[in-house]
Parts: structure tokens; sequence; C-alpha cells
């Protein structure tokens, strides 16, 4: 992979950090969570956990959340199409002074994300401990050329995503693999968060081909794991199926066809209603979806 040379970055002292800001009028804004990482070694950490071969077969590198450009002056020197998405008009205007080649998307990433059709690509994320799940889950299903991706999230969530049978994880998980690689302590930051963070890798193993399956296997979530420590048969029954789908029903089926077709897709599958969903992996879940009727839709 061709290597390039690119502008020397300039804020890994929270000094220079808070006299740019201050020349810009702005400030680190909590609602945006936003914590830059000041330490090189992790900014180097980051880059590193790409597969590298993955790197080499996209067409497009994509971050979302590059603030000041920490990670972005490495991408670039990549020589690969690199697209950013930014919140922050201060640090958007400042990318596009600093990296001028580069394609920067201002805005919030959950509105102007846009599948890149026909590239192949990888994607990195500093992302803001609130929407998490939302950015991930919004990359997962949007970017159909997605071969892998390198998360800096909150340790706990990185912990729920690949420990624990969560909705998150079932459904997450049926897009490829999901692994928490190191910990960045969270002095390694500016402003430092209250927690420490985790660099949580993705490779894309796609459990399904058909977009209904998806459908039906975020339904199958959904429901089961409504009712805290509730048997999955119960929450079947009393799943408030409504107020999950307020403007329309998935797969535009009645709330009794649903319930149906997820009793007899998990009977299908050999597992019990009797169970909870935390007794089952996401093995499970996905064999319940491929048992789902779906010639009868």
């Amino acid at each position: 992979m061709e290597v390039m040379n690119s502008p020397e970055y300039p804020f890994y002292k929270p000094s220079v950090i808070r006299e740019f800001l201050s020349q810009k009028s702005s400030a680190p804004l909590k609602k945006w969570g936003q914590n830059f990482l000041i330490d090189p070694n992790a900014v180097q950490t980051l880059f590193s956990s790409a597969e590298s071969e993955l790197l080499q077969k996209s067409e497009l590198l994509i971050e979302i959340g590059p603030g000041l450009g920490a990670l972005s002056h490495i991408l670039y020197r990549l020589n690969k199409k690199l697209k950013l998405y930014e919140i922050d008009p201060v640090y958007y205007e400042w990318l596009k002074e600093f990296l001028p080649e580069i394609d920067i998307s201002l805005g919030d990433a959950r509105e102007t994300l846009d599948d890149p059709h026909g590239l192949t690509c990888f994607l990195f994320g500093n992302l803001p401990y609130y929407i998490t799940s939302e950015l991930i889950l919004l990359s997962l299903e949007k970017l159909s050329g997605l071969l892998g991706a390198v998360f800096l999230v909150q340790k706990e969530f990185a912990q729920r995503v690949t420990q624990e049978i969560s909705s998150l994880s079932v459904y997450a998980g049926a897009y490829g693999k999901f692994q928490s690689r190191k910990t960045i302590k969270a002095g390694c930051f500016y402003p430092a968060p209250n927690v420490d963070s985790s660099i949580l890798t993705f490779t894309a193993n796609r459990r399904f081909v058909n977009k209904n399956s998806y459908q039906i296997l975020e339904l199958l979530c959904r429901v089961s794991f409504w009712g805290k420590r509730k048997k999955i048969g119960s929450s079947i029954k009393e799943a408030p199926l409504q107020s999950f789908y307020p403007n329309r029903l998935p797969l535009d089926l009645s709330e009794e066809d649903i319930r149906q077709k997820l009793r007899e897709s998990l009977e299908s599958a050999g597992l019990s209603l009797d169970k909870r969903p935390e007794e089952l992996s996401a093995e499970n879940f996905y064999q319940a979806v491929d048992g789902f009727p779906l010639q009868k839709i």
C-alpha cells in the first residue's frame, strides 16, 4: 500500500487545544461527546488495530467523528479515498484547512452517512458514548460494502457486545465478528472522560443475505429481550408490538401473525419457549430466523 506524507499533527497537548479553541470561541462540547485523543501511542494503537488485509482491499476509508484529525492525518497517508463525517463546524473548517483534498461532510452522521454504492469500505469511529449503539447499527445496516471497522467505545459497551447475550450483541453479531481489543485509559483523552475506553474491532461476515431476515432478527430480539428475566414465550405473548413499531408493523403482518410466526420459528429451531433469552446463544436466534415461515408472508 502506497504511503503518502501528511501534515504534522499539532494537537497532542491540551494547552495547544485550549489555545486553538479559545481563538475560535469554542470548547469541547459534552452534548457531542467531544473527547480528543492526545496520546500519539494510543492513536497509533487505534490505527494498528485495523486488519491490514481489509484496509488493503477497501476502496474507501470512512471516519466518523474525526474531531481535530488525530487519526485522519494517518489515514490520509494511505493514499486511498477518504470520507470524514464531522458534526462540529469549528472542526469541520479546521479539517478542510488541515487536509484540503479530503471529502468532509458536515452534520450528524446519523443523518448524513451515505452508502458508497459499489465501493468496498473500512470504517473508523471515535464514537460519542451516548449514541454508540445507534451509530454502529446504522453503519452495519447502511454500508453495504463494509469489510471491517475499528471503533473507540466505552469499555463497558465493548464488554456488552463481546461477552454478553443481549439484543444488541445478537443483532449486531449477525453482520460479523466483534472483538474487544486494547483498553485506552481516560488520561489519553482531553478532556478526560469519566471511564476508560476500549478498541472494538469488527470483521464483516454476514449471517444472512436476505434483508427480510435482518428485519425478523430485529423483531425477534426486541420481543425476546423486552421483559427483564421473562421467559421468551411470555414476552412473545405480552410484548407491546405497537410501541416498538408505532408507524407500521414489520413485514406488513398483523400482531397475531407476528406472535404466531415467532413461536413457530423458535419451535422449528428446537428452542423451548420456557427459556429466557440469556440462556440461548446468538446462533440459536439465527436458527430461529432461518425457521421463520417467510413463504407465508
